[in-house]
């Protein structure tokens, strides 16, 4: 969550204040001016034709009278409101306006103007007294006289107060068709289309205030924000109702087992088991062969192993509770990348209930880790440690979570001790060189890398990830030579390792460096998709060049599958943001006012 947005949240109530605030102040000026101006006008004459001095006796001896009975409030209460009544140009009872259709006829159109200027300023002084359901009774007369964006924003701002949000709509509404630019009204409208959760329009009348404002209105943008975000939550939330957990790229699954020991025969299975044992054995030839196909299939046998040897009957006593706990702990790690956190949990205590073993609680660790349990975590980590100290799964992991929090000397340490105990972890090697990198140690970083790729000949992971280093450092030629080297090992590769990863790098890289390249980074996209069609990053990268071409409707497409296919909610809603924020881009061009604006805008700005 942004400082900015944070900030709006938590002074959503005074901004909807300075909403109204910010359309009466005006109002209420020019009320007290005309107010002096008759004020002085009367005083200087009376209907009798006498004079000041004279006026200013009988005013006394009335205010003598009256006060043998009444106390001074209520005296000024009722001179106030005399001389608020004999004041008034229009027929009144019970001190609100009371004009019949009959009258209205009568008047002549100058006449209406007065009358209805009269009824305005009125119900200003009523809507500064607060006494909104008068002020609304004013306005609504003015407006029957006179059909005036001011008396419908005026009004408006009478509903805001009372909370009365689908009238605000409708004034504010009336009044933006008779000025199409009214930015009080615009404003005052969005604010009450996004406390009716109504976002997709809140969104529309603030897009249109930015355009109003030339898009240097730093406050109204970061109001566009927060509503478009609270959209997307929304959005999202309703499409996980209906969500069916699925695996995600094979890119992401091949990295995440890629860093553990590959096992085939754990707790004695075989290729010659049977039942249960056999569902687990294929479920883990499956998952060795790294490719999309053998992931799926490593799912369903997984859970038919787990189904099979009827986890829920057995104790850490039984004969198979070794077997089964193993098939739990693989359930549990594929309901984690499948983004399905509460099954994994469960899963993944059963399988410590039964036999734990050290991967058990790495397992464990990581499902800790992501939903941000650094404690338990590490003391996962710990139980690992007791269990074999020499298990070389648990450095590696334990490494990447000091990685994450920054602390780059522990994480150094369990890579160096990760790598001892498992020297065929490509990723231990690649992350060390990265840590040299970020100690700022380019040239060790690099030598790094280079022996690496020596051990590691055909791995694509050593040169994509040293082709990110080469384009944080600017060299985007040597770093696209990288992604290509990459790319080529991986379509030599049976298995699937990092996948798209380099085709999507190379074409992000190569967008940045201007207009004349957003074709070649079209096309690599496009093959990233192809090659990878559960690849999120593929999507919303393709989606962006997309919409840099002005195919909106293709960007849209993409920016919604994209969130489909993101693990986390922040990657889904960040997603659906590009979606709505492109969706609201195609409605803008169908108002030709707002394109006028935005033509004008553009033109000021060369």
């Amino acid at each position: 969550m942004s400082d900015r947005t944070s900030f709006f949240a938590r002074n959503k109530a005074a901004i909807a204040v300075a909403a109204v605030a910010g359309v009466t102040a005006g109002a209420y000026i020019y009320y007290n001016a005309v107010s002096q101006s008759q004020t002085s006008s009367e005083s200087g004459s009376s209907a009798t034709g006498a004079s000041p001095e004279a006026s200013k006796k009988k005013k006394s001896k009335k205010k003598k009278s009256a006060s043998s009975k009444k106390s001074a409030d209520e005296k000024t209460e009722e001179a106030v409101e005399a001389a608020a009544t004999t004041a008034k140009l229009y027929p009144v009872v019970n001190g609100l306006p009371n004009i019949s259709e009959e009258t209205i006829a009568n008047l002549s159109e100058k006449e209406k103007e007065e009358w209805a200027a009269a009824l305005k300023e009125d119900g200003n002084h009523e809507f500064k007294a607060k006494k909104y359901d008068a002020a609304i009774a004013y306005y609504t007369d003015a407006l029957r006289l006179k059909v005036d964006p001011v008396f419908f924003s005026n009004r408006s701002a009478c509903y805001a107060a009372l909370n009365d949000h689908e009238n605000v709509i409708k004034d504010t509404s009336e009044a933006i068709k008779l000025k199409p630019d009214y930015t009080k009204c615009v404003l005052r409208r969005a604010t009450s289309y996004e406390i009716l959760e109504n976002y997709t329009e809140a969104m529309y009348d603030l897009t249109a205030l930015t355009i109003y404002g030339g898009f240097s209105n730093k406050s109204v943008e970061q109001l566009l924000e927060r509503v478009l975000k609270k959209h997307s939550i929304k959005v999202v939330e309703e499409n996980l109702k209906n969500r069916v957990p699925e695996l995600p790229s094979a890119s992401t699954i091949c990295s995440f087992f890629g860093a553990f020991v590959q096992e085939t025969t754990p707790e004695g299975i075989s290729e010659e088991s049977e039942g249960a044992d056999k569902f687990l054995f294929d479920a883990l030839k499956n998952l060795n062969y790294s490719t999309a196909e053998g992931y799926e299939a490593a799912d369903t046998l997984i859970n038919q192993a787990v189904a099979a040897y009827n986890v829920e009957e057995l104790t850490n006593e039984s004969p198979n509770a070794g077997k089964a706990a193993v098939a739990l702990e693989y359930s549990a790690s594929i309901k984690f990348l499948k983004n399905d956190p509460t099954s994994a949990a469960s899963d993944i205590e059963k399988a410590i209930a039964l036999k734990p073993r050290p991967r058990t609680y790495v397992f464990r660790a990581l499902i800790n880790a992501d939903k941000s349990s650094f404690t338990e975590a590490n003391q996962d980590f710990e139980q690992a440690k007791k269990l074999n100290p020499e298990f070389p799964d648990l450095y590696y992991h334990l490494g990447q979570l000091y990685y994450l929090t920054g602390e780059l000397a522990a994480a150094e340490e369990n890579f160096t001790r990760a790598k001892e105990l498992n020297p065929d972890n490509v990723y231990a090697y690649i992350q060390l060189a990265c840590i040299k990198y970020k100690n700022g140690d380019f040239k060790e970083a690099e030598d790094m890398f280079t022996a690496a790729k020596l051990k590691f000949p055909t791995s694509p992971e050593i040169p994509n990830y040293y082709g990110e280093i080469l384009a944080d450092r600017g060299d985007v030629k040597a770093a696209c030579k990288q992604f290509d080297t990459a790319s080529r090992l991986q379509k030599a590769l049976p298995t699937f390792s990092v996948g798209a990863l380099p085709l999507i790098n190379k074409a992000s890289f190569i967008s940045r460096e201007g207009l004349e390249h957003f074709d070649e980074a079209e096309k690599l996209l496009t093959e990233a998709c192809e090659l990878d069609p559960k690849s999120e990053l593929a999507r919303i990268s393709l989606a962006q060049i997309k919409l840099q071409n002005d195919q909106v409707d293709e960007a849209i497409v993409l920016f919604e599958e994209s969130s489909k296919l993101a693990r986390t909610i922040e990657e889904k809603v960040q997603a659906t943001s590009f979606a709505e924020a492109t969706k609201m881009q195609k409605r803008l061009k169908n108002d030709p006012f707002l394109t006028a604006k935005i033509q004008e805008a553009m033109a000021a700005r060369m």
